[in-house]
């Protein structure tokens, strides 16, 4: 056996352990949860009845997924901008000397690593109408607030909140890392020129930062089409008052774990993958707009 038929031997043999976790984990259950869409199993019986494309045609039918669907597309909407817009704020402003700035930056990311369930409970409480720390400030300055757990028009701003607040961490540091990138040569450059504030972010920060800036937004969108745990730990099984809540990743879980509807469950989630695919595959023709510094 050659040499390089040795070395590549044993980095096949180093790799086989990875993936064949990454087989049994990952790809079996994708290629599992296709085949049961085509199928009606209540995950109980052994018995699976085939059905062919029906579950997808109910599903398309079902006035609930299309509430799910406008529900999610607003999520998506109002938090992509909401929470980049503040991300990039935050990493500008922990990217400048200021003091403390590595206690700043720990607090800013504690959020994201602390448990959902913990923060829910304490999201439920700030949301409370009746002694809710939210509606008590709007009472110190004479606003009465609403009821924002159980009034419709409130629950997305809630949802909104609460995962906004979560994620802001996570993506103030990938921008934080974007800027730390930038060489500080430009900079210099551009003060030479007489650019000063805003001149230096428009003609120089923002367009070294949009490799960032798209990676942040790619998967922004990605994890808001995802939207989950916000709706469950302030919502439960209600999914909000009249469905407001209603997210296409609840609709499948409930569809699966509630109804026990398991082809249908399947069927959604890989309605969800395409939607999602579909807006990566948009969202990649922004790429030529990013500038990649040589």
């Amino acid at each position: 056996m050659t040499l390089k038929a040795r070395r590549t031997l044993t980095a096949y043999l180093m790799l086989f352990p990875t993936l064949a976790l990454l087989a049994v984990f990952t790809l079996y259950p994708i290629v599992e949860s296709f085949v049961i869409s085509f199928f009606h199993w209540d995950m109980i019986s052994p018995h699976k009845q085939f059905v062919g494309f029906q579950n997808y045609v109910q599903i398309f039918k079902d006035p609930l997924f299309h509430r799910a669907v406008v529900n999610t597309l607003l999520f998506v909407v109002l938090y992509v901008p909401i929470v980049m817009a503040l991300g990039l704020a935050v990493a500008l402003l922990l990217n400048a000397k200021i003091r403390l700035r590595g206690f700043f930056r720990t607090a800013i990311f504690l959020p994201y690593v602390t448990s959902i369930a913990a923060t829910g409970i304490i999201w439920q409480w700030i949301f409370n109408d009746q002694f809710g720390l939210l509606n008590d400030l709007l009472r110190q300055v004479g606003i009465q607030g609403p009821d924002w757990l159980n009034t419709p028009q409130d629950t997305m701003i809630c949802l909104v909140t609460l995962s906004v607040w979560q994620s802001l961490g996570y993506v103030s540091v990938l921008f934080l890392a974007g800027l730390q990138n930038i060489s500080r040569e430009y900079y210099e450059a551009a003060r030479v020129d007489g650019a000063h504030g805003w001149d230096l972010f428009r003609h120089v920060t923002w367009p070294l930062l949009s490799p960032t800036t798209f990676f942040v937004l790619l998967m922004s969108t990605i994890e808001a089409f995802k939207v989950f745990l916000p709706v469950y730990v302030l919502y439960g099984a209600t999914d909000g008052p009249n469905d407001s809540g209603l997210t296409m990743l609840y609709y499948m879980f409930t569809e699966g774990f509630s109804d026990y509807r398991m082809g249908y469950a399947s069927a959604s989630a890989y309605i969800l993958f395409v939607i999602i695919l579909a807006c990566t595959l948009l969202q990649m023709t922004l790429q030529r707009r990013v500038h990649y510094e040589s």
